[in-house]
Parts: C-alpha cells; sequence; structure tokens
C-alpha cells in the first residue's frame, strides 16, 4: 500500500474564490465581543424546545495530512477527508481480505477513479469534511444539511419514520435522528455499495450503518463523531471526529463540481 504522503490524488475541482452572493447580515443568535466581532466561544444557543441549536453555516475544520499532494494545490483538506482510518496505524486497519485488495488498487490509481475526480456525487461521511461550507437548518421534526459542494442536501427525520425494506441504494443513504441529551445521533444506512468513504478510498457495502453524533461545543464550534460499521467490508467499527467552525454573518453560494471541472485532463 502506498503511504499517504507519497499519494497524489484528485479529489475535488474546488472553485476559485467568488465574489460574495449576498449582503452580510448579522447573526443575531450569536454574542458579540465589545469590538462588535462573534463570540465564537460563548455558550452554544438553544431552540425553543431547549435542545442545543446546530442552525448555522458551518466550515469543515483544516486537519491537513503532512505531505500529501493533491492535483488542487495546496489546498488544506481535512485528514479525515483523506483517510477515514488517519487516527489507526496502517496494519490495524480493520479491513476485510476483499476490501483490502480493492483499496489498494484504488490507491495504485492515484484517485484517477475518485467519484469525486469524476464530478459524480460525494456521498458521506466524506461530505463533512469536504472544504466547502454546509448549511444545517434545524426544526423540531426535520433537520436540514444544505452542502455547498454539488449543492447537495441530506433530510434527516426526527418523526419516527423508518426507511423502507430494501430501500432504493443512494449516496447520502437514509437518515434518522434523535437526541441523547445534547448530542443529535444521526443514523444512515441504504448506501450503495460503490461509493468511497474517503479520498484514499477506503469501500464500503450495502451493510454499510453510519452513526454521526453532533455536538455544538460553543456558539462556534462543532464536532460531528462519526462511526463506521460495515461488516461486509471491515471486521470492526471505525470511529474517527471531525470539527467544524461557525461562519456567522455570511451564506451558502452556489458550486458545481461540472462548471470548474479540472481534474479530467490529467488523465487524457
Amino acid at each position: 500500500m502506498k503511504s499517504v504522503a507519497t499519494s497524489i490524488l484528485a479529489l475535488l475541482a474546488l472553485a476559485p474564490a467568488a465574489e460574495a452572493q449576498w449582503a452580510q447580515v448579522r447573526n443575531t443568535s450569536i454574542p458579540r465581543t465589545p469590538a462588535g466581532e462573534p463570540d465564537l466561544t460563548a455558550p452554544a444557543p438553544r431552540a425553543p424546545d431547549g435542545r442545543p441549536d446546530l442552525s448555522g453555516v458551518w466550515n469543515p475544520d483544516p486537519d491537513p495530512v503532512q505531505g500529501f499532494l493533491t492535483i488542487e494545490g495546496d489546498i488544506p483538506f481535512p485528514r479525515h477527508m483523506i483517510n477515514i482510518a488517519a487516527d489507526m496505524k496502517p496494519e490495524d486497519v480493520p479491513l476485510q481480505p476483499w476490501a483490502a485488495e480493492l483499496f489498494d488498487q484504488r490507491m495504485q490509481s492515484d484517485g484517477a477513479d475518485a467519484p469525486t475526480a469524476h464530478c459524480k456525487p460525494t456521498g458521506v461521511p466524506m461530505l463533512n469534511s469536504i472544504p466547502l461550507p454546509y448549511k444545517v437548518v434545524q426544526t423540531p421534526h426535520l433537520v436540514m444539511v444544505l452542502y455547498e459542494q454539488d449543492q447537495d442536501f441530506r433530510q434527516i427525520f426526527l418523526d419516527g419514520r423508518r426507511p423502507v425494506e430494501d430501500p432504493l441504494p443512494r449516496s447520502l443513504g437514509y437518515s434518522t435522528g434523535r437526541w441523547e441529551g445534547d448530542a443529535f445521533v444521526v443514523e444512515t444506512v441504504g448506501f450503495k455499495d460503490d461509493h468511497w468513504l474517503d479520498g484514499m478510498g477506503h469501500p464500503a457495502t450495502a451493510q454499510l450503518r453510519l452513526t454521526e453524533r453532533w455536538r455544538r461545543r460553543d456558539a462556534g464550534h462543532l464536532e460531528i463523531e462519526t462511526t463506521v460499521d460495515d461488516p461486509g467490508a471491515y471486521t470492526q467499527p471505525i470511529t474517527f471526529t471531525v470539527t467544524a467552525t461557525l461562519i456567522p454573518d455570511d451564506d451558502l453560494l452556489e458550486y458545481f463540481c461540472t462548471e470548474n471541472e479540472k481534474d479530467i485532463q490529467h488523465y487524457q
């Protein structure tokens, strides 16, 4: 298996910096410092039902892998976007034999087969660490996560519904949520078996169950503890945590991979 430091992956064709599409509107749910700046360390706001309010525009925190090269250049991709097993030693990653062989094949291709390199759906958990913002809209019975990446979205239902038996597989699966104290717990099933869990190509099967625990630590900081439980591809679950910081007075831009695709020229 190639080392992460020498792999060159085509992960996504990020849009260049764009002019803001909306005039900034002050976020009144966030306390301000005496200088008028958002106080991101203030206590997390609460919804009318007393739950932590996850609403807001969030940007994944950079946590780059040192020496990792991409076609996109010097973009600080978070390490768990690159590798969901970044906190584990390579020999301790619990891949089933067939999954280890497929993973090695994907690594040998240097990302040429990655869905994101061809503007195909990114899927989760990778969407939570793509270095583009996402917006959480919270209501008592439904939480929406709107991703700037390809204008994708997730519906997380809190109304007691469950996915139908043998659902049509999707890149984002089918998500239901519940509250455990101040943690918003999201269970997602019904995935396609050909999407990549990260930039390196960790595989998944239709048996994948993804559990996310969303916690707003304070006004400006969010963490998502994610457990990948897929007995078809792994001998035991993998758990990792990604973090994000609030963008308090801004909103999402329009962005589609196909409008700025730059990777395919490298595969000619």
